[in-house]
């Protein structure tokens, strides 16, 4: 089953100086338990758009959603057999040490 592990630097921390190695040994350990799928850094907000469908035509602006909030820096897809281990993968992501991860299982 496959996750959606969303990053977010929301509680005004910053990583450390160790953090690219932090990553590099998950993405590892990811791939050696057969869980890793994809990962990346997001752009910043102000690069992204926003598509919605109105009268059958698409409708295309600048940013997210008006109040959302903070927006992702990262996201990793994992699968696992569960949502725990979901869980207990993103409890590893580096950025839950100064942010938060958001973990969004399939409908």
């Amino acid at each position: 089953m496959k996750f959606l592990c969303l990053a977010y630097l929301d509680r005004g921390l910053s990583p450390g100086p160790g953090v690219a190695a932090e990553y590099g040994a998950l993405g590892q350990a990811m791939r050696a338990a057969g869980v890793f799928v994809d990962s990346g850094q997001l752009s910043p907000v102000d690069a992204s758009k926003l598509v919605r469908i109105t009268a059958g035509e698409a409708e295309i602006s600048d940013g997210p959603p008006s109040g959302t909030g903070q927006p992702p820096t990262a996201y990793f897809v994992i699968d696992c057999a569960d949502l725990k281990a979901a869980l207990d993968w993103a409890a590893r992501i580096p950025a839950a040490a100064y942010g938060s991860i958001e973990v969004r299982p399939p409908r």
